[in-house]
């Protein structure tokens, strides 16, 4: 049968005040303390005193001797009491001379829970430091971020004064990685609110950070390879699904307004695909590939494709239809330079089907001359009675007159008339239609011959644009 037993006070001192005298130390289920409190169990606890605190900062009357509490008073508390940021709760508590401090990991300690933390303050609990030092971050008790004491922050990395947050990625890794699925937010957004400010810089190769003066939203640079590269991975060109699609996409509006799209100035795609109908031709559609599509201009625009195969098969590898270099509704120009080196303009002669040229001379020997056409130009045209070799001869002194026969892509005859026997000069002029060209297999890669007024391509249309605000609390 188990006894409990309440010993008299006056002999329990007695007791305690002999044994404190004898020992100096005080042994609780231990003859030998290791201090001056030793208590030894393996079944039991050290119970506190308990009392019901009403906050940290009012001493509760818990010393019998009466006056304030000693320092290092330990108490656990009852009570969940106080207003933030004195509110108390149950738990472990010492008296530090001034108030109530709640043990480490304890509700409402100076520790932050690592469960969480409840009765927080804004602006006056946080996790941080009071004093000019940095807050420095550890995982497997190596430094991985820092926020420096002026609040610029460093992710595997010290840090520094020029950039709000720096970033240091080890080999393989990418420093920043934005995901995002959504129409209308982003994975990753930069913005200057400065006018000529740059939103984005990219370098390589240890370079400095190249932007134009007067501002850009991206600015990219590159000691080799590309500044700024850009890439759409549906482009097949005999999937209809992907048309309108481009790697480059660029807008010079009149009003930054994107409400609007009508009142455009200029206008740039790159590198995409389309397709077009053509009323004319009932049920018929034309494939586009372009490297570039340009446009000047808010009405009456100047529009132009550069490096455009028009009309191709519908298949994967885009057979057959036209290659053209530029082609649009402008004039084919170039320019030469004045007396004052000013640009003045130029126009070249158009034809309404695909030709090439030719100029030289020759001489009559005996009223006859045979004039051979140049390889290389006779392996690139084409020549028969619908697309005859057109020839065009300047005499350049006196004679009967001359005609031309035996015209074929290799060359052709001149011939005094009425058997001449005159041995002028000339000049000569050929025009001639240029062949298809092909490949190594022969198959047509663009079509030439016979092309006449083609249908050709008309504007694109624009893809709808839309405008962000960022939100600023």
């Amino acid at each position: 049968m188990k006894k409990n037993y309440i010993i008299n006070s006056t002999f329990f001192i007695l007791f305690v005040l002999f044994f404190n005298y004898s020992y100096s130390q005080v042994g609780v289920g231990t003859t030998s303390p290791r201090g001056a409190l030793d208590v030894a169990s393996t079944t039991q606890g050290l119970v506190f005193p308990n009392v019901a605190l009403v906050n940290i900062i009012t001493e509760t009357a818990i010393n019998p001797q009466g006056g304030s509490i000693p320092t290092g008073t330990v108490v656990y508390n009852t009570a969940t009491s106080g207003t933030s940021p004195n509110n108390v709760a149950p738990g472990l508590y010492y008296w530090n001379g001034t108030r109530w401090v709640a043990f480490a990991g304890s509700p409402g300690g100076l520790d932050w829970s690592l469960t969480g933390n409840s009765g927080t303050t804004a602006g006056t609990n946080f996790l941080g430091t009071t004093d000019a030092q940095d807050l420095r971050f550890h995982t497997n008790g190596i430094e991985r971020a820092r926020i420096l004491n002026t609040g610029n922050m460093g992710i595997n990395s010290v840090g520094n004064a020029s950039s709000q947050v720096n970033v240091e990625a080890g080999t393989g890794e990418d420093a920043v990685a934005g995901i995002n699925d959504n129409t209308v937010a982003n994975a990753f957004w930069g913005r200057n609110s400065n006018s000529a400010g740059t939103a984005i810089i990219g370098a390589t190769n240890g370079l400095g950070g190249y932007y134009p003066t007067p501002g850009a939203g991206v600015a990219g640079s590159a000691v080799d390879g590309y500044g700024i590269s850009g890439m759409v991975g549906n482009g097949a060109p005999n999937n209809s699904a992907h048309n309108g699609h481009a790697a480059g996409y660029f807008t010079l509006d009149s009003d930054n307004n994107t409400a609007t799209t009508t009142n455009t100035s200029a206008f740039a795609k790159l590198a995409g695909k389309d397709e077009q109908a053509i009323a004319a031709i009932s049920g018929t559609t034309r494939k586009i590939l372009y490297g570039g599509y340009f446009i000047g201009g808010v009405s009456g625009q100047s529009y132009s494709y550069v490096g455009l195969k028009y009309n191709h098969n519908n298949d994967a590898t885009a057979t057959g239809g036209t290659n053209y270099k530029v082609v649009g509704n402008g004039s084919n120009s170039t320019l030469i330079l004045d007396e004052n080196r000013e640009p003045r303009v130029l126009f070249s002669p158009e034809a309404p089907e695909i030709l090439f040229q030719d100029f030289g001379t020759g001489k009559l020997n005996n009223g006859i001359a045979v004039i051979k056409l140049e390889k290389l130009l006779t392996d690139n045209i084409y020549v028969d009675e619908e697309h005859p070799l057109k020839v065009f001869i300047q005499l350049e002194g006196d004679c009967n007159g001359v005609f031309v026969s035996n015209k074929s892509a290799e060359g052709f005859t001149v011939k005094e008339l009425a058997n001449g026997n005159s041995n002028v000069s000339f000049s000569w002029q050929i025009v001639a239609s240029r062949a298809n060209s092909t490949d190594e297999n022969g198959n047509i890669t663009s079509q030439h011959i016979g092309l006449r007024f083609p249908y050709g391509p008309k504007p694109l249309d624009r893809t709808p644009e839309s405008s962000k605000e960022i939100k600023r609390e």
